[in-house]
């Protein structure tokens, strides 16, 4: 199989922080230097029923929230584009210490509107790091229309994930 630098797992309903935190360990226990981060929900808060989500960096375990309480009869989406942002910039001295791969919990609304990890994986794929990411099926558009040639789509298997990885 032919690799391409950037590489998304799709899915629906299923748990991908699960399988992505799979997919690393694996990886890094073979030896291999990852950067990147996996969600996982927090504590819920008390005005609201929702779990926070946090970004879990797989090279320093830095935690960060990037949820916002908006309140119990919020209908809007409670990402938190600053923290997203901030996090994406810690991610990018991970980058400086070349790992082999570059793993992202999702390909989601901060990508879709121009900002999130967007520029991460641009500086990554320059620098020759592969890209592995979760893809809701919602945004499989906005996902070919930024990936184009340079990206696949990959099912929701861990095996799948892996040999692509380490084709």
């Amino acid at each position: 199989m032919t690799r391409t630098p950037l590489a998304a797992v799709r899915f629906e309903a299923e748990d991908i922080d699960t399988l992505l935190a799979a997919i690393a360990a694996e990886l890094a226990e073979a030896g291999w230097r990852l950067a990147g981060v996996i969600q996982s929900r927090g504590e819920t808060d008390g005005d609201c029923d929702c779990a926070a989500m946090n970004l879990t960096s797989l090279a320093t375990s830095e935690v960060f929230c990037i949820s916002q309480n908006l309140g119990r009869d919020s209908e809007g989406c409670r990402l938190h584009l600053g923290e997203l942002a901030k996090c994406a910039k810690a991610l990018e001295a991970d980058l400086a210490q070349t790992p082999d791969l570059l793993v992202l919990s999702r390909f989601g609304r901060g990508e879709i509107e121009g900002g999130g990890f967007r520029d991460l994986i641009a500086h990554a794929l320059a620098a020759g790091i592969p890209v592995l990411t979760g893809l809701h099926q919602n945004n499989t558009e906005a996902w070919a229309a930024f990936c184009g040639e340079f990206g696949c789509d990959l099912p929701f298997a861990k095996d799948a994930a892996l040999d692509w990885a380490r084709a």
